[in-house]
């Protein structure tokens, strides 16, 4: 029987964080660079962190190098790490069954396809439970543009499961 695959996204489709991510990038920033961001005119929403953090080094006139990219990011897990116990996140409605009920199904592959560095998703789906119905994943870490993690999350099902 052939396999079909089944990619998810994380924020806002699996969890809503409570702002841990946000405050992490905040945090990492101040952090590294010592300059309090405020994110304004920084879009967020369907980014990968990679292209969020090389966003806001440009607009603070810092070069986006892969050692401050690199930096930044090794720091926004950190804080993340802290943020996600004291935000109010949660996992969404039904998300829990549904994950349940697809991984049940052996002609099923759960996988991510997200803008979150790997090190983020695990920290994000391990706080809430979810981590474990996942086989594989693409990450912002494979690349900064979101549109091309589908070529990526493709070749792991192929390796995995042929």
């Amino acid at each position: 029987m052939q396999k079909r695959l089944l990619l998810f996204d994380i924020d806002g489709t699996l969890i809503h964080s409570g702002g841990a991510g946000v405050r992490a990038l905040k945090s990492a920033f101040e952090e590294r660079f010592g300059v309090a961001d405020d994110l304004h005119g920084i879009e967020i929403a369907g980014m990968t962190d990679s292209g969020i953090v090389v966003s806001i080094l440009k607009k603070n006139d810092i070069l986006a190098t892969n050692e401050n990219i690199g930096a930044f990011l090794d720091s926004y897990v950190h804080f993340l790490s802290l943020e996600l116990p004291r935000r109010k996140g949660k996992l969404l409605p039904g998300v829990l069954d549904l994950l349940e009920k697809l991984k049940s199904r052996p002609h099923l592959v759960l996988g991510l396809l997200t803008g979150n560095v790997s090190r983020g998703a695990r920290l994000k789906l391990e706080h809430h439970g979810v981590w474990h119905f996942f086989e594989f994943g693409a990450f912002a870490d494979d690349h900064q543009d979101r549109n091309r993690l589908g070529s990526f999350a493709r070749a792991r099902a192929k390796e995995k499961h042929g």
